[in-house]
């Protein structure tokens, strides 16, 4: 996670655990000097971040890693909530789960939903769920810093739908040719739309 949300969670860790260290790390060579062998009676904490966590820095840690998914089990995979709204979703929400070897397919230990306005826009569903999976991983502090202790499932599944960066990527292009109200459309869903240039596009000079 990022510097500031480290510091806000580890004030929180600090006056329930008060004997738990804490070590931030905020990218992946970071987490392999911090990891570098087996690490018993250590949690991995991951919050809203796009760093995904190889297998094997996960078995040095026994798979006692838990991930704070800005996305609803509906929704797994890379930035979801584009997703959602071009999809029509009225109902969003965030995840928090075990990982394992494969992205956003651990175990579900928490989930909490809420409703999504008709043509919401992405900005403002980005700031709802991201308060929301702050709030989610404060109710479940306390259990992570029992790191002994594992988190118990909520019941929730995830679903077999997967979004990667390539679908992303290719729903934020716009082509010369595209229908208005598809542009429309994925300008409310998704940032940074852009149209490509002719292949033998030439500037004037």
């Amino acid at each position: 996670m990022k510097q500031m949300e480290a510091d806000f969670f580890k004030d929180f860790a600090a006056k329930l655990a008060p004997s738990i260290s804490t070590v931030h790390v905020d990218s992946l060579d970071a987490l392999r000097e911090a990891v570098p062998g087996p690490r018993p009676q250590t949690r991995l904490f991951a919050f809203s971040t796009s760093i995904i966590v190889p297998p094997s820095i996960l078995a040095h840690l026994d798979y006692n890693a838990v991930n704070f998914h800005p996305g609803p089990p509906e929704y797994p995979g890379y930035r979801p909530t584009g997703f959602a709204l071009y999809d029509g979703a009225r109902s969003y929400g965030v995840t928090a789960h075990y990982m394992t070897d494969r992205v956003d397919e651990g175990p579900i230990i928490g989930v909490d939903r809420f409703p999504v306005m008709e043509n919401a826009v992405l900005i403002d569903v980005v700031k709802e769920s991201y308060q929301r999976l702050a709030k989610l991983a404060l109710a479940k502090l306390p259990a992570l810093l029992r790191v002994d202790e594992d988190i118990p499932p909520s019941g929730e599944i995830w679903t077999a739908r997967k979004t990667t960066k390539a679908q992303y990527d290719a729903m934020r292009r716009i082509p010369r040719d595209m229908p208005a109200g598809e542009i429309i459309k994925r300008f409310r869903c998704f940032d940074g739309i852009y149209t490509p240039l002719d292949p033998d596009f030439v500037p004037e000079s």
